[in-house]
């Protein structure tokens, strides 16, 4: 539902992009493969996909996003989003049943300008090339880009975290994760 939102506001006219974990820098790559599996509509319905890269333990793409977007310098837990530029949201709810039903999560949205531009400024910092893989589509086949370099597969992911979020793609566990 929430890529068929998404798709839905792209097609309108609105800039939708996405900042997540990539493989490498997830701490649940069965999570990841449950995301994995909505990349290419994403990207075929014009929804830009930036992945954070490993930075490894204690490093984080700068200050704002460990203390603001819950970073915890390896991936990022929080969610976050800005309406109009007006309204922000920022907290830890995932939008699946089972943070509905059985998670505590929770988050905060607030109508305040300033509020949301520091969400943007934020999403603009962990989207760029140093901090971000984008992923586009490129001859049909996903590839991920920071500049100049270039990966036909998941960068820094190990085979073993691979073929975990692969498991996660593949079996009907969507709403587990």
């Amino acid at each position: 539902e929430g890529a068929a939102l998404l798709a839905g506001l792209v097609r309108r006219g609105v800039r939708g992009s996405v900042v997540t974990n990539s493989l490498a820098a997830t701490d649940v790559p069965a999570v990841h493969g449950g995301y994995a599996r909505y990349r290419r509509r994403l990207l075929e319905d014009g929804v830009e996909l930036h992945e954070v890269k490993h930075l490894g333990p204690g490093q984080t793409p700068n200050r704002l996003s460990r203390r603001i977007l819950g970073s915890s310098g390896v991936s990022l837990h929080s969610k976050a989003m800005v309406v109009d530029g007006a309204e922000g949201f920022v907290g830890s709810f995932n939008l699946d049943p089972r943070s509905a039903a059985l998670n505590t999560e929770m988050g905060v949205a607030v109508r305040h300008p300033g509020f949301a531009a520091a969400i943007a400024g934020e999403h603009a910092r962990l989207a760029a090339p140093a901090a971000a893989w984008r992923v586009t589509l490129e001859g049909g086949r996903l590839a991920w880009r920071d500049g100049a370099a270039w990966h036909a597969t998941e960068p820094g992911a190990s085979r073993l975290r691979r073929a975990t979020a692969f498991m996660a793609w593949l079996l009907p566990v969507e709403g587990q994760l």
